[in-house]
C-alpha cells in the first residue's frame, strides 16, 4: 500500500468535506457551541423554574374537617410557615420569594381538578391508630406536574417541621427540657469533594454525548464516502485511477476517523476550556476543573472508540447501494452504540467487573472514574486494550471486506456466497460467537447470579449446545468432521492424565500473577464458594461442574468454533484466538486468564490428537481436580508453590502434547496431507 497515494486521497476527501456545510455544522460548529449552550440553558431554566415555584400561589383543599383540634392547629401552623426558612431549611429563603397557599372548596372530582391544575394538592385526614391516636394526613397530588409536585413538597415539609416543633413543646411541658437533637447529635462528613461529585455527574453523560457527536459527524462523511459515490457514479471513476481498492478503502476510513476523532477532541477541549474560564456559570452542583493533562488522557482514552465507530460506519456505507439505504442502515448502528455508551449512567457499574470486556462501555466507565479522581491504571489499560483490539479487528475486517469487488461496486457474488453452506460458515462463525457472547453476558449479569447453580449451569450448557446445533444445521456442516468425532490415538489418554494436573497448576500460577494487578475481592471468593455448590452431593457436583461443561463447551469451542476458524488462521493464530475466546466467555473478570490458558491447552489437544474426545477428558479432569482443590481450600489459593513446580508442570504439558502428536502421526500419516496453511484435526 502506497502511503503517498493514501495521503493524497485523504487530503482530497477532507478538502471536499471542508466545503460541505453539513459536516461543518455537525462536526465542528455543534461541538463548539453545545457545551456552553447546554450549561447556559440548564442554569437559566433551573433558576427560573425555582423562582417561579417559590413565588406563586398554590390551591389546596381539605376533604373534611380534621379528625381532631390538634390536626386543625397543626395544619394552620404548617400553612403559616410554608415557604419560610423553617420549612425549606434554607436560611436565605426568607429574603426571597414567598410561597402562598390558598384554600378552595373540595372539588367533586379531585383527580380531574389536579389534571386541570385547578387544584394543586388535596389533604385528607384519617383516624389515627389505637397506639398513638394521632390523625393521619393523606396528600393527593400529581407528581408529573411541576406545580402540584412543588405544592405537595412545600406543604409536607412544613407539616413535618410542625410535627417536630409540637413534639418538642410537649416534651418540655412534661419536664424534658433537653432538645431532641441534642440527645444524639449527628454530624455528617462528606469525604467526596465537590469536584468528585461533579465529575461523577459529568462522567455518566460524557461518553454518550461524545459517541453521539462522533456518530453524527462521522455518519455524514461515511454516507458520502461510499454509498453516495456509488449513487453518483464517481466511485467507478476513482477505481480506474492508479489507486488500489485497499488504498481507497483505507483513505475513506481515515477520512471518517479524522472527523470522528476531531469531534471528540473538540468536545473534550470545549469542556476543559469553558470549565477553566468559568465565563458562563455551570449548572447548579456542577463545579469541576479538569486539568489539561486529564483532558489529554480522555482524548487518548476515546481514540479507540473513534476507530471502532468510523470502521462501523464505513462498513455500513460500503454495504449500502444508495445514499438513503445507508442512512436507513445507520439507525441500528447508532442505536446499539448509544445504548452501550449509556451504560455508565447505570448505578453500580464498576470498571473492575465484566464491563471491562465490553468495548465503548468500558471507556465510558473508565472516563467516569477518571473524572472522579480514581485512576485504576491496570483496568484503564485493559479497557483501552479491549476497545482498541475490537477497533483493530473491525478496521481490518472493513478493509478486507470493502476491498472485495462485490461490495465496493455492488457487482456479482463471490464463490463462497454462491456455494453457501460450509463454504460460507468460516466467514460467519465470528458473528455467531459474538452474538452468543453478548447473549450470555446479558443473561449472567441480569439473571444468572440469582438462581441455583445447577439450573444456571444447565441453562448455560443448553445455550452452548443449541448454538452448536443451529450452526451445524444452518450451514449444513458435516457433524463428524466439524466436531472432530474421531477415535484418538492411544497415547492421547496418557497425555491427558499427565497434562490435566499440570495444566491446573499452571492455571493457578496465572491466577496468582493476574492477582498482582487485579486482586481477587473477598466478596467474589465467597460468592464463588456458594456457586460451587457447597452442600451438594459429590456426584451432583461432578455432573454439573465437571461432565456437563466438558461435553457442551467442547462441542461449541473445540468443535464448531475450531472448525470455522481453522482454514482462515495459521496454527499459532488459531490456538491463541480460539483459546482466548473461550476465556472471554467466562464473565467473571478474574476467571478469564486461567480459562484462556485452559482453552489454549484444549485447542492444542484437539489439533495434536485430531480428536475432540481427549479434550473432553482433559476438561472434565481439570474441573474435577479444581473442584476437589476448591472444597479442600475453601476456594482460597494454596501456599505459593516453588518456581520449579511450574517448570515441571510446563515440561509435563509439553510431554503430554508430544505423546499425542507422535501417536497421531503413526495413526494417520497417510491422511495428513491437506491444503497448505490448513490445520490438521479441527
Amino acid at each position: 500500500m502506497n502511503r503517498r497515494t493514501v495521503t493524497a486521497l485523504v487530503v482530497n476527501d477532507l478538502r471536499q468535506l471542508a466545503r460541505n456545510p453539513r459536516v461543518l455544522v455537525f462536526a465542528v460548529a455543534l461541538p463548539l457551541v453545545m457545551w456552553p449552550l447546554m450549561w447556559f440553558l440548564t442554569s437559566l431554566t433551573t433558576e427560573r423554574r425555582q423562582e417561579r415555584l417559590e413565588s406563586r400561589t398554590y390551591n389546596y383543599a381539605v376533604a373534611e374537617d380534621p379528625a381532631s383540634a390538634d390536626a386543625q392547629a397543626w395544619l394552620e401552623r404548617a400553612l403559616a410557615i410554608v415557604g419560610d426558612d423553617r420549612a425549606s431549611g434554607d436560611p436565605d429563603a426568607a429574603d426571597g420569594p414567598t410561597v402562598r397557599f390558598e384554600r378552595i372548596e373540595t372539588p367533586a372530582d379531585v383527580p380531574a381538578a389536579l389534571d386541570a391544575q385547578q387544584l394543586h394538592v388535596h389533604v385528607a385526614w384519617e383516624s389515627g391508630t389505637a397506639e398513638s391516636g394521632a390523625p393521619l394526613a393523606v396528600f393527593t397530588y400529581r407528581a408529573d406536574l411541576d406545580a402540584s409536585g412543588a405544592a405537595e413538597g412545600f406543604l409536607r415539609r412544613a407539616l413535618q417541621r410542625t410535627r417536630v416543633e409540637v413534639r418538642q413543646q410537649r416534651l418540655e411541658a412534661a419536664g424534658f427540657h433537653t432538645k431532641p437533637e441534642d440527645l444524639l447529635p449527628v454530624e455528617r462528613v462528606e469525604t467526596a469533594s465537590e469536584e468528585q461529585t461533579s465529575g461523577l455527574f459529568l462522567g455518566r453523560l460524557l461518553t454518550a454525548i461524545i459517541v453521539m457527536m462522533m456518530l453524527t459527524g462521522g455518519s455524514i462523511v461515511a454516507t458520502d464516502a461510499l454509498a453516495g459515490e456509488k449513487e453518483r457514479g464517481t466511485l467507478e471513476t476513482l477505481l480506474t485511477t492508479a489507486a488500489s481498492r485497499v488504498e481507497i478503502v483505507t483513505a475513506k476510513n481515515l477520512s471518517i476517523l479524522a472527523v470522528a476523532f476531531a469531534t471528540s477532541v473538540l468536545n473534550i477541549a470545549n469542556i476543559v476550556l469553558w470549565m477553566q474560564l468559568d465565563v458562563i456559570p455551570a449548572p447548579e452542583g456542577l463545579k469541576l476543573i479538569i486539568p489539561v493533562g486529564t483532558g489529554l488522557l480522555l482524548v487518548l482514552l476515546y481514540a479507540p472508540a473513534a476507530v471502532l465507530l468510523s470502521s462501523s460506519l464505513l462498513l455500513v456505507s460500503g454495504r449500502s447501494k444508495t445514499y438513503k439505504e445507508a442512512q436507513l442502515l445507520f439507525a441500528p448502528v447508532m442505536l446499539i452504540a448509544m445504548a452501550v455508551a449509556a451504560i455508565p449512567v447505570l448505578p453500580g457499574v464498576e470498571l473492575r467487573s465484566a464491563i471491562v470486556l465490553l468495548p465503548i462501555a468500558n471507556l465510558g466507565v473508565a472516563a467516569r472514574e477518571i473524572l472522579t479522581g480514581h485512576y485504576d491504571w491496570p483496568l484503564l489499560a485493559a479497557a483501552w486494550t479491549v476497545t482498541g483490539g475490537a477497533a483493530a479487528l473491525l478496521a481490518r475486517a472493513s478493509l478486507r471486506t470493502l476491498s472485495a469487488e462485490k461490495l465496493i461496486t455492488a457487482s456479482e457474488l463471490d464463490a463462497a456466497d454462491l456455494a453457501g453452506g460450509p463454504a460460507l460458515f468460516p466467514r460467519r462463525v465470528a458473528r455467531w460467537f459474538a452474538a452468543l457472547w453478548a447473549l450470555l453476558l446479558v443473561w449472567q449479569l441480569n439473571i444468572g447470579g440469582n438462581i441455583d447453580s445447577r439450573l444456571l449451569i444447565s441453562i448455560n450448557m443448553a445455550i452452548f449446545g443449541a448454538a452448536a446445533w443451529l450452526m451445524i444445521a444452518r450451514y449444513r456442516l458435516p457433524a463428524r468432521e466439524a466436531l472432530s468425532l474421531r477415535a484418538p490415538p492411544t497415547g492421547a489418554w496418557l497425555g491427558v492424565l499427565i497434562g490435566a494436573p499440570a495444566g491446573l497448576l499452571l492455571a493457578d500460577g496465572v491466577v496468582r500473577l493476574a492477582s498482582l494487578a487485579m486482586p481477587i475481592p473477598e466478596a467474589w471468593i465467597e460468592a464463588m464458594a456458594e456457586n460451587m455448590g457447597a452442600g451438594l452431593p459429590l456426584w451432583q457436583m461432578l455432573i454439573f461442574f465437571s461432565l456437563m461443561p466438558a461435553l457442551f463447551e467442547e462441542v461449541a469451542f473445540r468443535g464448531v468454533l475450531l472448525y470455522g476458524l481453522k482454514h482462515r488462521l495459521t496454527t499459532l493464530q488459531l490456538v491463541l484466538v480460539a483459546g482466548i475466546a473461550f476465556g472471554f466467555f467466562h464473565v467473571d473478570l478474574f476467571r478469564i486468564p486461567p480459562t484462556s490458558l485452559l482453552g489454549i491447552f484444549l485447542v492444542v489437544t484437539v489439533i495434536r490428537s485430531g480428536s475432540i474426545y481427549p479434550a473432553m477428558a482433559w476438561h472434565a479432569l481439570h474441573n474435577a481436580l479444581a473442584l476437589g482443590s476448591a472444597r479442600l481450600e475453601q476456594i482460597r489459593l494454596p501456599e505459593q508453590p516453588a518456581w520449579w513446580h511450574y517448570v515441571l508442570a510446563l515440561a509435563a504439558i509439553l510431554l503430554a502434547f508430544r505423546l499425542m502428536h507422535q501417536n497421531h502421526q503413526r495413526a494417520s500419516r497417510p491422511a495428513a496431507s491437506g491444503p497448505e496453511g490448513s490445520v490438521p484435526g479441527g
